[in-house]
């Protein structure tokens, strides 16, 4: 019998979203826009996390900048289904990882084994060192980081070694199902989604989208606005006197907070101090900051 139930999963790339200027914060947003799901599932924040500001500080930045603000603005119900380890009856502890790794160090087998996984990450972190748009997050990075999570598992065994990370998912997808919908929209770190979707596929129709929806003229410009406040805040600029202008042509806040730190990186102080004086009055909540 087939799986009623639909669930989109939709790869998030953490900070490396500043990075891939054809699958960016904005990306996320249209993509999102383009399912329109009846519920949009956040795999990695814990149950209960969207109560209070501190879930603004996650490392997967598409959610502040353009997705719970989408969600929020639309009415579609937000659901925290992530699994973290150290939370109450959740697998595994904080910490648990690094610990694992701290105590294979001491050992000459141990650190063979390490460098064994090591390496079965390289063509992720290759991968990572590239402009990837959404096509190549799934089709090469999504198997990349499965392909390191094999290793993990086959060499360390499921437990402190891979993070718990098949019983992580599993947790994630319970909740998953459990969310009164037809069709789920779910935010997945990229190094998550092939366990996520492994948890599933037997009780859910599983479709992971490998291409951008066709953007409105105004989503292309904020696309390429994003794209430009993303090289600003990296501060990898070769030529500051021409994303200077561009900044102050865009007026925003965040504009104007990257403007005074160019100025300040390249012996403007004053400027730079001038310039953070005139946006600190500005609106730092919507859009996030």
């Amino acid at each position: 019998m087939t799986p009623s139930r639909r669930v989109t999963l939709i790869p998030l790339v953490g900070p490396f979203h500043t990075r891939f200027p054809l699958y960016n914060v904005v990306h996320v947003r249209e993509l999102l826009q383009s399912l329109a799901p009846d519920v949009v599932a956040l795999a990695t924040l814990p149950p209960g996390a969207l109560a209070t500001p501190a879930w603004r500080a996650t490392s997967e930045i598409a959610l502040p900048h353009t997705a719970v603000p989408w969600a929020q603005r639309r009415g579609v119900p937000l659901a925290e289904v992530g699994s973290v380890p150290g939370l109450p009856d959740e697998p595994g502890e904080a910490g648990d990882e690094e610990a694992f790794v701290r105590y294979l160090s001491e050992f000459e087998d141990g650190r063979a084994h390490l460098r064994q996984v090591q390496a079965a990450l390289a063509p992720a972190e290759e991968l990572l060192g590239r402009a990837l748009d959404l096509g190549r997050v799934v089709s090469e990075l999504v198997p990349a980081l499965a392909g390191y999570d094999e290793a993990r598992r086959a060499i360390f065994g499921e437990g402190p070694g891979t993070g718990w990370r098949q019983a992580r998912a599993e947790r994630t997808a319970k909740r998953v199902l459990a969310l009164d919908a037809a069709h789920v929209a779910v935010l997945a770190g990229v190094d998550e989604l092939a366990a996520v979707r492994a948890a599933l596929e037997p009780h859910a129709q599983v479709e992971v989208p490998a291409r951008q929806p066709e953007l409105s003229e105004a989503a292309m410009r904020e696309v390429r606005e994003r794209s430009l406040l993303d090289v600003a805040m990296r501060g990898d600029v070769e030529d500051p006197a021409g994303l200077l202008g561009q900044l102050r042509a865009l007026g925003t806040p965040e504009a104007g907070y990257h403007e005074a730190n160019i100025l300040l990186a390249h012996g403007h102080a004053a400027e730079a101090l001038e310039k953070l004086v005139s946006v600190a009055t500005g609106d730092f909540q919507e859009p996030y900051y």
